[in-house]
């Protein structure tokens, strides 16, 4: 096997370990990106008119070498559904405070009423009669004034329960993102290595250029998993998530 050199430092073409040849040979990082692209597909929106929907698409061997896992994807995707949650549940939770604030007067500036003697404020509403003695009946004055504004404490509560949903929701949201930024902590490290690999679309299987008492040695999508993310440090979820 023989090196094809040109005039630029760190752009030697290693041979393909494998068939010897370099005709199929290229960077990974460029195999990387090449396989992946961005489609229009046909859609339909909320009111079920045609449209079109931007989606990105990768090959197979683009996701194999990936340099880091896919699940920074989903993990996103979760933060986003619990802030699209909390945002809801934040929506109820004002609501229902002004609701039950205008409602059930909670801010009102209306003074305790006074203390009456017994009787006042009663009207008469009917009569009964009880062994030839005729009862005249009343009822409170003040009654219809309770009905006016009712009490609507529960929508406090409601209130409350939605707040609080709202908060977690909003924590389990940043505590997701803070832990995928921890730990892909080590991906610039496996970044430089893996720009230093080689791609072989003949064999397809990786290599890196040969190292003094290491040569050129020809890795399956898996080993060429293992060993990038394991220089970033997640390398125990490469058999979580296998190349192929």
């Amino acid at each position: 096997m023989v090196e094809i050199h040109d005039d630029r430092p760190g752009h030697t073409l290693v041979p393909c370990p494998s068939c010897g040849l370099t005709d199929e040979v290229k960077r990974v990082p460029a195999v990387h990106l090449a396989g992946r692209d961005r489609v229009l597909v046909p859609a339909r929106d909320q009111d079920g008119r045609s449209t079109t929907v931007t989606r990105t698409v990768t090959t197979a061997v683009s996701d194999a070498l990936s340099p880091v896992p896919l699940l920074g994807a989903a993990t996103v995707a979760k933060a986003a559904g619990f802030i699209a949650l909390g945002v809801f549940a934040l929506f109820i939770a004002v609501g229902t405070f002004i609701g039950g604030a205008l409602g059930g007067r909670w801010f009102a500036d209306d003074p305790a009423p006074a203390a009456r003697p017994q009787g006042y404020g009663r009207g008469v509403t009917g009569w009964v009669e009880v062994d030839g003695v005729r009862t005249w009946t009343y009822a409170d004055a003040g009654s219809s004034a309770s009905a006016d504004h009712p009490d609507l404490a529960f929508l406090g509560w409601i209130s409350g329960f939605a707040l609080l949903a709202a908060v977690l929701l909003f924590v389990l949201a940043a505590s997701r993102k803070a832990a995928l930024r921890t730990r892909l902590a080590g991906r610039p490290a496996a970044e430089e290595l893996w720009a230093q690999a080689w791609y072989c679309a003949r064999c397809a299987t990786a290599h890196f250029p040969p190292t003094p008492g290491e040569p050129a040695r020809a890795l399956s999508l898996q080993e060429f998993r293992r060993r990038i993310w394991q220089a970033g440090g997640y390398g125990d979820l490469a058999d979580r998530y296998p190349a192929v």
